[in-house]
């Protein structure tokens, strides 16, 4: 498990990389009129390298994205209820974003972070509840046909 954990680590870190990066470009622009690579705010806290605040940005989001991923993980782990798995990888979603959100300059303020962080979980547990549903109506289907397997090899047996 942990081989297959760190390989959706190193899939979610540059999967972050990537997102982050265009986050940065969609939401950044400078005085100039020009597309940034960086948020004003990483840009200011890089003393105005931007080498330096795209290396934090790229760093920061690939952890991010890290986390993320590696966190679908726990849903293999048999011992954890599904509930807890839930909740820890929800967790390992919403609670670094607060952080990293605020450092790479995503948001200005606590409040439009804790509102994204809001959209998120409901988010999260729509997908969740989809999810939930599908693999549900699987479950009973492959049980149907198992059922319909037996009842037609009981008599052969006979």
């Amino acid at each position: 498990m942990l081989k297959k954990t760190l390989k959706s680590a190193v899939i979610g870190f540059l999967l972050g990389i990537v997102i982050g990066n265009v986050i940065a470009i969609l939401t950044g622009s400078s005085d100039t009129g020009g597309v940034t690579f960086a948020s004003q705010k990483l840009l200011d806290m890089s003393g105005g390298n931007g080498v330096v605040a795209m290396l934090l940005q790229s760093l920061f989001s690939g952890l991010y994205g890290a986390m993320c991923f590696a966190g679908m993980n726990l849903y293999d782990a048999e011992r954890l209820p599904l509930a807890a798995a839930t909740a820890l990888h929800c967790a390992l979603i919403v609670l670094p974003f607060v952080p990293v959100s605020l450092l790479l300059g995503w948001v200005s303020s606590i409040t439009e972070t804790l509102i994204i962080a809001g959209i998120q979980i409901v988010v999260f547990f729509i997908i969740w509840l989809i999810l939930y549903a599908v693999y549900k109506s699987q479950v009973k289907k492959l049980n149907e046909m198992q059922n319909d397997y037996i009842n037609q090899n009981k008599g052969k047996k006979e």
